[in-house]
């Protein structure tokens, strides 16, 4: 009787996981224990950094972001020649947490979150300067 009870519930906690840790995230895994939040709260260091513009593509940047559970972000970003810059605020998801949206005063960024997983971050974001589509893609993994 007991092992039938345990059965039971196994199955259903499986099934339960199964539909609520579907990805969502374009690169993402297809299941994970662990919360976005748990996830994405980490130390982070660029391994690819892409900035398209009509100019051509520019490779020769880094990003270090480091987001913290209480709220806060902290982003150290380097674009050759130039000196480092750094950018402190709050960080939150959307409602359906495919974006990361970082604030900085009235300022926000919002990136599409492609891929979440432990110990790997994939954003995204098209944006618009001069009237031309800019592409940013970043991708980090956990130091």
């Amino acid at each position: 009787m007991i092992k039938s009870i345990f059965t039971k519930l196994a199955f259903l906690f499986i099934v339960a996981i199964s539909f609520t840790a579907c990805d969502k995230y374009e690169e993402g895994a297809n299941y994970s224990l662990l919360t976005a939040k748990m996830r994405i709260t980490n130390s982070w260091v660029s391994s690819s950094y892409t900035y398209e513009t009509v100019l051509g593509t520019t490779t020769s940047s880094t990003s270090e972001l480091t987001i913290e559970k209480d709220g806060s972000f902290t982003q150290v970003t380097t674009v050759s020649p130039f000196p480092a810059s750094t950018t402190t605020g709050t960080w939150g998801f959307n409602s359906d947490k495919t974006q990361l949206l970082l604030t900085n005063g009235n300022t926000v960024d919002t990136w599409d979150i492609i891929k979440l997983k432990n110990k790997e971050l994939k954003l995204k974001q098209i944006g618009s300067v001069l009237g031309s589509e800019t592409t940013a893609t970043i991708e980090y993994n956990a130091e």
